[in-house]
């Protein structure tokens, strides 16, 4: 299993993600963004999968990073500004 974090362009956004995580059983957690990523809502969700893509993608995604140890590389970010 792989971790990863999301930054979101709203809150709304990461708690629907999380709300997403968990109809599709998906281990999920929200926490304040590390200091080392920025974000627009300074909230993010950390959740592991085999893929960056848990299969619902949403609009207020804004960024997706996996952890590799301490360091984080930007595997999806997307082209909106919401």
């Amino acid at each position: 299993m792989n971790q990863f974090i999301v930054t979101f362009f709203s809150q709304y956004g990461a708690v629907q993600f999380l709300k997403q995580a968990r109809i599709h059983k998906i281990p999920c957690r929200l926490a304040p963004v590390p200091r080392v990523l920025s974000s627009s809502c300074g909230t993010c969700a950390h959740y592991s999968c085999l893929d960056w893509d848990p299969g619902f993608v949403m609009k207020d995604l804004e960024s997706v990073y996996k952890a590799s140890g301490p360091t984080f590389d930007l595997v999806y970010e997307s082209d909106e500004q919401s």
